[in-house]
């Protein structure tokens, strides 16, 4: 705070956290007491409560300062000294989440001019875990002390693969997805399907993935990006909007994903020769004035694949049982790429009927994730 002279100090945050949260309580008590409690209403108080969070993360309230020990701490001294480079001072901050961030004074000796990536390589290689330079780094170091932060990623690396088809004589698909990564070793994997099909549908759907990826990214919990944008489509007067929504949040230094569902049919993770069905029986996002959504905690682990699909997918099968169909077609796939396990399914699907010209009857999309051990 002081580096740049803010007006705000750690404890002016802290305080204003305090006040936000009691504004919310208030809130939620002058609500019930005049019955008022409604979508807006809930809302709202989400999003204070949220704010009142996000604030107190900025003072440091959800980290921790901690120590390496003695070798560590000799070891990347020594590393760093050998290409070249000094350090002033070192500062380990442990977040509430358990990821570790590492903040140096560092300068160059001599005519050396390392890059803060190869500095992030010593760190890892010291620490036995994975460190990434702050893309708000320079990229190069140079002969003034300045102030470095590396971050710990993933030990996990993803790939992934997609197909797609649109419904017979569209050209727009009414399905959209995103893989994006947000910081702090997450990845969030999406798939949207808009109701009905074409240009409106996909303006729709490509709307929510959005909403709820940038206030994912800006640190709000997904249950409250979920209620945000629910909130914000339910009072939709014009025209009753409802898009499917399927999320993964992957935590890739845990290994960890958050799935979370609203209306959209069920997602598959393949293990090996072994499936999981993650099933799902809510409403898609902005029909109720309380967003409808299950959420799912799964552990994953190395050369594990989640697998999304729009509902024309499962449309697409002749059965009956359409998932427990769909999930032979995932036990049976010969490709380990995610493009191609993508591709192997769609054509599996569109080959149950016994004619590979088989035109969809909906818009069709396949998302296959990959999580793979960082070398």
């Amino acid at each position: 705070m002081e580096k740049y002279q803010l007006a705000y100090t750690g404890e002016h945050l802290e305080h204003s956290a305090k006040v936000l949260e009691k504004l919310a309580d208030t809130y939620e008590k002058l609500a019930g007491q005049y019955k008022e409690q409604n979508t807006a209403t809930t809302s709202v108080i989400m999003q204070i409560r949220e704010v009142s969070r996000l604030l107190l993360e900025m003072t440091g309230a959800y980290s921790r300062e901690v120590s390496l020990n003695a070798n560590d701490l000799e070891d990347i001294e020594d590393s760093l000294d050998k290409i070249g480079v000094r350090v002033d001072r070192m500062q380990v901050l442990e977040r509430g989440d358990g990821h570790r961030e590492i903040r140096m004074n560092l300068k160059t000796v001599g005519k050396k001019c390392p890059t803060t990536r190869e500095i992030a390589r010593l760190i890892s290689q010291s620490l036995n875990s994975f460190f990434d330079s702050s893309e708000n780094n320079r990229i190069m170091l140079n002969g003034n002390f300045n102030e470095y932060v590396f971050v710990e990623c993933g030990r996990f690396c993803v790939m992934h693969g997609i197909a797609r088809r649109s419904k017979s004589g569209n050209v727009v698909s009414g399905d959209s997805y995103s893989i994006n990564e947000i910081g702090q070793g997450k990845v969030v994997l999406s798939l949207a399907d808009g109701m009905g099909c074409g240009d409106w549908a996909n303006k729709e759907s490509r709307m929510v993935i959005e909403l709820m990826e940038d206030a994912v990214r800006a640190g709000f919990s997904e249950a409250v990006a979920i209620e945000m944008v629910n909130a914000a489509m339910a009072m939709n007067d014009i025209v009753g909007v409802t898009v499917t929504v399927d999320m993964c949040v992957l935590d890739t230094i845990l290994g960890i994903a958050n799935f979370i569902k609203l209306g959209a049919v069920a997602t598959y993770i393949k293990r090996d020769g072994w499936v999981e069905i993650i099933q799902s029986e809510t409403m898609p996002i902005g029909v109720l004035g309380k967003a409808d959504f299950d959420h799912s905690v799964k552990k994953l682990y190395a050369n594990d694949y989640v697998i999304m699909i729009s509902d024309g997918v499962l449309e697409a099968i002749p059965s009956l049982d359409k998932e427990k169909a769909f999930l032979e077609v995932v036990a049976g796939l010969s490709s380990r790429n995610p493009q191609g396990m993508a591709e192997e399914i769609l054509e599996k699907v569109l080959g149950e009927n016994g004619d590979n010209e088989v035109l969809p009857c909906d818009d069709m999309t396949v998302l296959v994730m990959g999580m793979f051990e960082r070398s």
